[in-house]
């Protein structure tokens, strides 16, 4: 089945009941250093998407760019000045990495001397085995970082987010949350790969979250627990999906959405929750399991 027509819920219980978590980190009654999004059913983390929006960069924010053929056309689109899922992942980070052969695409993309100016990565990282010579050279006159891991086990996106570790740590002890890291060309290119960038929610714990973005779709892991969603309704559509990922969801319940679910199972095989529709300001979701939580972005061709 694609949609869930369930019962309407009631709000799930209110912020103040229970210890609250944003972004990952506890909003009151842990300590600051605690960069884990909690386990415990109990805990209600809360997941605020409006840097999208946002003119500067946010303090807390990481990007990290691809290298995947999705990401051309979009990076592309900041020479006409236009509108795009680029742009506004780039405004909004305060650290930019690309992921190896992810800056032959920034540095075609661009085009011009000028916008490349303005566009240098922080860091350039993975086994180094796409990135062009004069693209590293001219990243590297510019004052971009460049870190070499020939370590074959693991791909380029990790090698990033292993690089980004010390950072968060860093800003944690500035007194800024921990690090919401978003991952640009996630999706839309080979199977495998976008297997490999969803596995990734599943193996780095230690960020306060990561968020997965291609031209039409974002999608994050949610923990077993309670979450409070608030889209960016400006970037993202009112279309969303529950996905159970890698085990079955046992009993899941939200509000917020066209077709709720009220204490329902989740699996392949069984019932996906695809196709819903976010129809008020705030999702709440409880889960027991890990779940996938998808928008579709306004910018979608897929609408």
């Amino acid at each position: 089945a694609k949609r869930m027509r369930g019962q309407l819920l009631a709000p799930i219980l209110s912020l103040s009941a229970r210890r609250a978590v944003v972004d990952g980190v506890p909003r009151m009654g842990a300590a600051l250093g605690a960069t884990r999004a909690p386990h415990v059913l109990g805990d209600l983390t809360v997941y605020r998407n409006h840097f999208f929006s946002s003119e500067e960069a946010q303090d807390n924010v990481a990007l990290v760019v691809t290298n995947s053929p999705t990401v051309n056309e979009d990076v592309a689109s900041v020479r006409d000045e236009g509108d795009s899922v680029f742009a506004r992942a780039w405004r909004a980070s305060r650290m930019r990495v690309c992921a190896d052969g992810a800056a032959n695409r920034l540095f075609d993309g661009l085009g011009t001397q000028s916008l490349r100016a303005t566009h240098v990565p922080d860091l350039i990282a993975g086994d180094l085995d796409s990135i062009r010579d004069d693209v590293r050279a001219y990243y590297e006159r510019l004052g971009a970082r460049i870190y070499r891991d020939r370590d074959e086990d693991h791909h380029d996106l990790d090698k990033c987010l292993s690089q980004l570790l010390p950072v968060q740590d860093r800003w944690i002890q500035e007194g800024t949350r921990s690090m919401t890291i978003i991952v640009l060309g996630s999706f839309g290119g080979r199977l495998d790969q976008e297997m490999a960038n969803l596995n990734m929610l599943f193996r780095w714990r230690s960020f306060g979250r990561i968020l997965l973005l291609s031209s039409d779709s974002t999608a994050m892991l949610l923990r077993p627990g309670r979450h409070e969603i608030h889209p960016d309704l400006s970037f993202e559509s009112r279309g969303c999906g529950l996905i159970p990922l890698g085990t079955p969801c046992r009993s899941v319940t939200t509000s917020g959405l066209r077709w709720n679910l009220g204490a329902q199972e989740l699996a392949f095989g069984g019932l996906v929750s695809s196709s819903n529709e976010i129809v008020d300001d705030v999702v709440h979701i409880e889960t027991d399991s890990e779940l996938l939580w998808t928008t579709t972005l306004r910018m979608s061709t897929a609408l």
